[in-house]
């Protein structure tokens, strides 16, 4: 195959090749949208959502050197949260997000990850003055957003669709330089119905690589 070398991204020889494409994916989405997200080192960044997006959302945070919060369902998910790499954790089960977010002054970002319009709708208040909330993921539902929160804090709701290649480049690089690394699951080719229903029903803790032998 010729390809130009701008469509391109090399692979540091830290990583290993089943994470790279992880990186290429969910990675360079999350990490594009964070970095391009107007915070700063020291702001509060919030992760809504803990999954194959969201897990290396709050690894990016933390390197990035934002004060990272995690939100997911359940006290089970904290040590996880914890591990990787979150300052704060918010079960979305046991406590009022908004409030949480507001006792710290509220996030600077919100990088909302898991696709659920309602729940994403409400943490437009959790945002602080000139905060952003970013989606990288699509709900499939409108969201349900009063203007007013938007006008007296100057807040702002933003889609965020993946990068270019260079910002792949970009991901790799950042993420061997710092230590991040995927959650995945490798299955062989030939195993690909067995790994891609795993993928759907929920059951993969994160990310399914298929291998394929030399």
């Amino acid at each position: 195959m010729i390809a130009p070398a701008s469509a391109l991204a090399a692979i540091p020889n830290e990583l290993p090749a089943e994470e790279a494409g992880p990186f290429m994916c969910a990675g360079v989405t999350v990490y594009d949208a964070l970095r391009n997200s107007g915070a700063r080192g020291g702001d509060v960044v919030a992760v809504h959502g803990i999954g194959g997006l969201g897990h290396l959302g709050v690894q990016y945070a933390r390197q990035m050197a934002f004060v990272t919060v995690a939100r997911g369902r359940g006290k089970d998910k904290e040590p996880l949260a914890r591990k990787l790499g979150a300052h704060h954790y918010i079960d979305s089960g046991a406590s009022d997000a908004v409030a949480e977010l507001q006792k710290l002054g509220g996030a600077r970002v919100i990088l909302a990850t898991a696709p659920n319009a309602q729940a994403i709708s409400a943490l437009v208040d959790g945002l602080s003055v000139h905060g952003r909330l970013v989606m990288p993921a699509a709900p499939t539902e409108p969201l349900t957003v009063s203007p007013m929160p938007l006008f007296l804090g100057n807040r702002s709701v933003a889609g965020w669709y993946s990068g270019t290649a260079k910002d792949s480049q970009d991901t790799l690089e950042f993420s061997a330089l710092t230590g991040v690394h995927p959650m995945i699951e490798k299955y062989p080719l030939s195993r690909v119905a067995e790994a891609y229903e795993q993928m759907h029903s929920g059951k993969v803790r994160f990310l399914v690589v298929l291998t394929m032998g030399i």
